[in-house]
């Protein structure tokens, strides 16, 4: 007898919205995460389940409660971290649009090549793809013939999408789902995988859907750092400079988020990235070089 595997992408939070790396960081659901959140239990209120499990952060623990509606209390549930988001290291909490400009190669890679998007001081890609798919292999064997129900996450989930596909993690293709999507997939009695459909969110309603402007990456051309302990005079210009201007940046006061050794590093390998440096902040930075000045 198969056995039958959902696996949900949790609902939407501030990280999602805010454009930031999540990672590891235990992130609620906010107001809309939890409204998607709620037409989960319509969508499986007629699907016979048999267990549940979940990753221990709680975006994940309350998707997983939406689904089981009130079965959630009857339904055995298991907490399991090895189908946590991947550990995005210094990235967390950071936009994507800071990280785009300070680490572009990796920026690249999680659009292009994720199989190669090791964050600094990350979980590398290859293990998150190895524990992913082990994990829930050993969920269906641990419930033959019954149905599971899986609440994840993002990235994690593009591991498994791309390992049912037969894609490698070295050729993984970017395969983003939409927040509280589902997917099906079962497992013959020889423990062999089928994909039966993959990121149905034909449940989310047009006002709880999520239109992100990723353009808002490509438009954000520098970043501003500087120290608010030692004034902020000269950053107040630059901003007023770049806004006459017209640009779109980021920001990050280092008085309250000091640079990690590698983002210096960073600067270093860009162009005028060393002597930039040695005049000390506010430095304004793009993908190839640092400034100390901005000029149209």
């Amino acid at each position: 007898m198969d056995t039958v595997v959902y696996l949900i992408r949790h609902g939407t939070t501030d990280y999602n919205t805010d454009f930031k790396y999540q990672g590891s960081h235990d992130i609620p659901l906010n107001e809309l995460g939890l409204a998607q959140g709620a037409l989960l239990t319509d969508y499986f209120k007629d699907i016979p389940i048999d267990a549940g499990y979940t990753s221990h952060l709680i975006r994940a623990r309350q998707t997983l409660d939406f689904a089981l509606g009130d079965r959630k209390d009857k339904i055995p549930v298991h907490v399991v971290p090895d189908i946590a988001e991947i550990d995005q290291g210094i990235t967390e909490g950071r936009t994507i649009q800071e990280m785009d400009i300070l680490f572009p190669a990796f920026s690249d890679a999680i659009n292009h090549a994720p199989g190669s998007a090791n964050a600094p001081r990350g979980e590398k890609v290859k293990h998150a793809y190895e524990r992913m798919h082990k994990s829930i292999l050993s969920f269906a064997q641990a419930n033959p013939g019954k149905t599971i129900v899986v609440a994840s996450h993002g990235f994690v989930i593009q591991t498994f999408l791309n390992y049912a596909s037969g894609i490698p993690v070295e050729d993984m293709k970017d395969w983003v789902l939409d927040n509280v999507a589902v997917s099906r997939f079962t497992y013959d009695d020889d423990w062999n995988l089928h994909i039966d459909y993959i990121g149905d969110s034909k449940h989310l309603t047009d006002d709880l859907q999520v239109n992100y402007d990723w353009g808002i990456v490509d438009r954000t051309r520098h970043l501003l750092l500087y120290d608010s302990g030692k004034g902020e005079e000269k950053a107040d210009r630059l901003r007023q400079a770049m806004e006459k201007a017209g640009r779109c940046y980021a920001q990050r006061d280092l008085a309250k988020e000091p640079l990690y050794d590698e983002e210096k590093e960073a600067l270093l390998l860009k162009k005028n990235g060393r002597e930039a440096l040695e005049k000390g902040f506010p430095l304004i930075v793009t993908r190839d070089e640092v400034f100390t000045d901005f000029e149209e």
